[in-house]
């Protein structure tokens, strides 16, 4: 049982140094929250197209058409609409390259559709942004449609209203409006919809939850490494040769600060866990994060004992654990999805802690159940394995 007890006393230490807390506990709550506060306002403006809309029209149709952009959930998605005064200071926008486009509804654009008479709404493209002008002429070409409609409904009322036997020309103007205003509410003139689904199965996932995923596993990266600190740092000290002069095995002495890794990083991740939940994040299947959770920390606690191994000095180890755990963070996908990255570079994730870790949280997430992670588990605990029998192998202990 001494390994219990080595193992408790390098848990008692790191609980004890404030320094140590801050950096495994304060740092990822910190970033947490910042990265998906300022990178969750990027996602939702990155890719939106910058457009004018400039609404000349009295009536209620123009009102109609330019709301959209700022009430309508699809085009708010896809634009960053701002209103504009005049045609003018639409076109000087837009040639400057502050806007991909405008769209301008006319004076009396309302009377001439209620009316029956012919209207046109006015688009200004930038040449330069071919993609985003070709968006912007779909939307528009789907409103001058669906306005269309209406003045088709307009025409229609008028051809009939005009053969009564009535001459008062307010009354006629009257059921014009009357047969408007019953196919909107009707809903004739959009009498086919389309109604968007997504393929993909499972919940959405917020940048808040993204970056609890990934910040989580980094951080029980880091905290491994404490470890791999008190190892050399022992050893240099001349510790560790004494506690070899004592009835302690080897074995018991690595196993104890493996013990102290181990819980150290559950408790991490306790606390993280706790805290993300208290602010939203909805992890999903317990037993399944809890497998996630327990093999990561395993494949942290294999990776102290090779950095242990493989530097000499607690310099060295330090310079070592940075350079692995910030690449490991960098292409498994704790910065940023891994979707993001080009195609050659996407299956790297896989040669990483992280890559395995964050692609089953994420999946759990969206309601994966244990059976479904159990292969990221597998690959999980055998980079643990991996790492506990090269770093075993090459320890020096004197």
């Amino acid at each position: 049982m001494r390994w219990i007890h080595i193992g408790i006393r390098d848990l008692t230490i790191t609980v004890r140094d404030k320094a140590s807390i801050g950096i495994l506990i304060a740092m990822p709550m910190i970033l947490i929250v910042i990265l998906s506060s300022a990178l969750g306002n990027l996602a939702e403006n990155l890719g939106k197209t910058a457009i004018g809309v400039v609404n000349l029209d009295r009536g209620r149709i123009g009102g109609e058409v330019t709301d959209g952009f700022f009430k309508d959930g699809q085009l708010t998605k896809l634009f960053a609409a701002q209103r504009l005064n005049t045609p003018e200071q639409a076109r000087e926008l837009v040639a400057r390259g502050d806007l991909a486009g405008a769209l301008i509804v006319p004076e009396d654009f309302s009377r001439n559709l209620n009316n029956g008479r012919a209207s046109e709404l006015t688009l200004l493209t930038d040449p330069g942004r071919e993609i985003a002008g070709v968006v912007t002429r779909s939307v528009a070409e789907s409103l001058s449609i669906r306005v269309s409609s209406a003045s088709i409904a307009a025409r229609t009322a008028a051809f009939y209203a005009l053969r009564l036997p009535v001459k008062n020309p307010a009354i006629i103007n009257a059921t014009i409006g009357k047969a408007i205003q019953s196919a909107r509410e009707t809903g004739t003139i959009e009498a086919v919809a389309l109604d968007e689904r997504t393929a993909a199965k499972g919940e959405e996932i917020s940048q808040l939850a993204y970056y609890s995923g990934g910040m989580s596993v980094m951080f029980l990266m880091f905290g491994a490494m404490f470890g791999a600190f008190s190892l050399v740092r022992e050893r240099d000290n001349w510790t560790l040769p004494r506690m070899l002069m004592t009835p302690t095995s080897r074995v018991e002495i690595l196993g104890g600060k493996l013990f102290g890794v181990f819980i150290i990083g559950v408790v991490q991740f306790a606390v993280l866990y706790g805290f993300t939940s208290a602010i939203g994040v909805k992890w999903g299947d317990p037993v399944a994060l809890a497998l996630v959770a327990l093999s990561t920390v395993c494949a942290a606690t294999g990776l102290s004992v090779f950095v242990a191994a493989v530097g000499k000095t607690v310099r060295a180890v330090s310079g070592l654990a940075q350079m692995i755990i910030q690449f490991m963070a960098a292409v498994g996908g704790s910065f940023m999805p891994v979707s993001v990255f080009p195609s050659w570079l996407q299956p790297v994730h896989y040669a990483s802690v992280n890559g395995w870790a964050i692609d089953a949280i994420l999946n759990i997430m969206r309601g994966s159940h244990a059976v479904s992670v159990l292969p990221n588990v597998a690959a999980l605990l055998f980079i643990a394995a991996l790492f506990f029998g090269v770093g075993a192998w090459r320890l020096r202990w004197e």
